[in-house]
């Protein structure tokens, strides 16, 4: 079962990322856009889990919902990685919330961690991701619109299952852990 752990992005916060993104499709770039109901914040990528192990995984997600307070978040501009001279995700900054996301991105890692998680390589930088450039292409015109939504706030992770298929991946909540 392929799995990570999000924040879910509210309804009214994806409507003017969505109307961005809706715009720029009609450029026919070599991007394949997130699609609306997708839209969310990867605290942690587990990939392919035994089933075996998802009593331990839901404990420990458990015990730190129950010690995380929630807290305010917004989105604002975008960006790229690894970097705008060869680009391969489009992504919307955290202009708000942005420390609650690291430490509690960090808590996930260093918890799962000690029931046999490898560690990630990379700092956690804490994003919406809008999009995947499948080819190098120019994103200037992008990368320059403007974009902000209003505050809101994050009262629960999610534990998702990702189904993936041809049209694109389908997430499945597997369990909501409320916050303080």
């Amino acid at each position: 079962m392929r799995t990570f752990i999000a924040i879910k992005i509210p309804e009214k916060e994806r409507k003017p990322i969505w109307a961005l993104i809706t715009e720029q499709k009609k450029k026919n770039l070599p991007i394949k856009w997130v699609e609306f109901e997708n839209l969310h914040i990867t605290l942690k990528f587990l990939g392919e889990i035994d089933e075996k192990k998802l009593d331990r995984i839901l404990a420990v997600l458990s015990t730190i919902s129950s010690r995380t307070k929630s807290f305010k978040m917004s989105l604002e501009n975008i960006g790229c990685f690894p970097g705008i001279r060869n680009p391969r995700v489009l992504w919307i900054g955290v202009s708000q919330g942005g420390n609650e996301l690291i430490k509690l991105a960090s808590e996930i890692e260093n918890e799962l961690y000690k029931i046999g998680f490898k560690k990630e390589e990379k700092k956690f930088h804490p994003h919406l991701t809008i999009g995947r450039i499948k080819t190098p292409c120019c994103i200037d015109d992008i990368i320059n619109q403007p974009i902000k939504t209003n505050q809101f706030d994050v009262k629960e992770f999610v534990l998702f299952k990702s189904i993936l298929q041809p049209s694109g991946p389908i997430y499945e909540k597997l369990k909501i852990f409320p916050l303080l």
